[in-house]
């Protein structure tokens, strides 16, 4: 049997495996993974649109030659040969994941926990969009982050940028009286409730659609098998299944899912962002990683000229109760540190899409262990 990611198919009466939707997701976590995000990152956005894979199995996936077109197996006796299956990534991907083509010749010690750089891999490039590693100066004892791409030269002292992150978290903390903040926690399961109204009837369907083309598909291979059809009537239905099987996967991807216990989530919620910059000071770099991943999704760029950051995502439910906080306490800011004024402010809460916003309820509490 082939690995995640793949099915076997018969095509002209030909056995052959090709690379299905969780194989197209794994191939984003391959790059994710080489780009320089650490496994438990990717996992997160892999769950997030809708492949959930434990931590161990993520480590043998990222180790599986079969990914790039290679076959290892016992009985090769330790050698491994190109196999005839459909290749998911290329094999210079594979090697740059797995640490062969990212040996350090730049003279520096790389850190690879260390609670003085927690922004190491979480920080981008503006210039080229590569994450920015840590390093330490020994002549000067002092903290750096830096981007290894030739010719950008983007290097910031890590100290200084990891109080513009503090100071960035301030404005997701909740620091207001009792009575603004139940109506925050009221308008925003109101909202939830409205955007997602109808979107489970429509999960349900696709889910039920799903179900009758797998019985569909498995009585056609019954059928094929026992010659009741030929050859090319059966390749003829069994590549149009497949592409509709594709095609509700993609949907059900896209439909928010549904999120028990709203009110208990979006108190856990507040309770956490009321203490989120010291939860942020004050935790390992493992936690720290998963709090910055969890507010930013896409990480922070930094720009030494400008000597600003920014960030093309924030997670709604955040951004949503710093932006009700402002509008609620008239002290209209926005997000100046992130090149946020009020008005883009508000026009980000308003274009985010609301899968991020369920998803957010649905495995919060998983991300966050501390």
């Amino acid at each position: 049997m082939p690995p995640l990611g793949y099915d076997i198919v018969r095509i002209n009466g030909q056995r052959q495996i090709v690379v299905n939707e969780k194989g197209r997701l794994l191939r984003l976590g391959f790059q994710w993974k080489a780009e320089g995000l650490s496994s438990e990152s990717v996992r997160a956005r892999l769950s997030e649109r809708g492949l959930k894979i434990s931590n161990q199995h993520m480590s043998i996936i990222f180790r599986n030659p079969f990914y790039c077109g290679l076959m290892a197996h016992n009985l090769l006796e330790g050698e491994v040969i190109p196999g005839n299956h459909e290749r998911l990534i290329s094999q210079e991907l594979f090697l740059k994941v797995n640490g062969v083509l990212a040996k350090n010749v730049q003279g520096y010690k790389i850190h690879e926990e260390n609670e003085n750089i927690p922004l190491k891999r979480f920080v981008r490039c503006e210039a080229c969009g590569k994450p920015m590693r840590g390093y330490l100066v020994h002549g000067k004892n002092i903290y750096y982050y830096k981007c290894n791409t030739r010719g950008c030269c983007n290097n910031k002292n890590a100290n200084s940028l990891n109080k513009s992150f503090a100071k960035i978290l301030e404005y997701f903390k909740l620091d207001i009286n009792s009575n603004i903040l139940y109506l925050i926690k009221k308008q925003a399961i109101a909202t939830f409730n409205g955007l997602t109204k109808g979107r489970e009837d429509e999960s349900q369907l696709l889910r039920k659609q799903l179900s009758e083309l797998n019985k569909k598909m498995e009585r056609l291979e019954e059928r094929y098998i026992e010659e009741e059809i030929k050859a090319d009537l059966y390749n003829k239905y069994v590549e149009k299944y497949h592409l509709e099987k594709r095609e509700i996967e993609d949907k059900l991807l896209r439909t928010p899912k549904k999120v028990s216990n709203l009110e208990k989530y979006l108190d856990w919620t507040v309770r956490f962002a009321a203490k989120l910059p010291s939860t942020w000071s004050l935790a390992d770099y493992p936690t720290k990683q998963k709090i910055q991943f969890l507010l930013f999704p896409d990480g922070i760029y930094y720009d030494k000229d400008s000597d600003r950051c920014r960030t093309s995502r924030i997670n709604i439910l955040f951004l949503y109760i710093a932006y009700l906080q402002q509008v609620m306490t008239k002290n209209k800011r926005g997000i100046p540190e992130l090149g946020l004024d009020f008005a883009s402010f508000a026009t980000s809460v308003a274009r985010t899409r609301i899968h991020l916003f369920s998803f957010f309820f649905s495995r919060f509490l998983s991300v966050i262990k501390y």
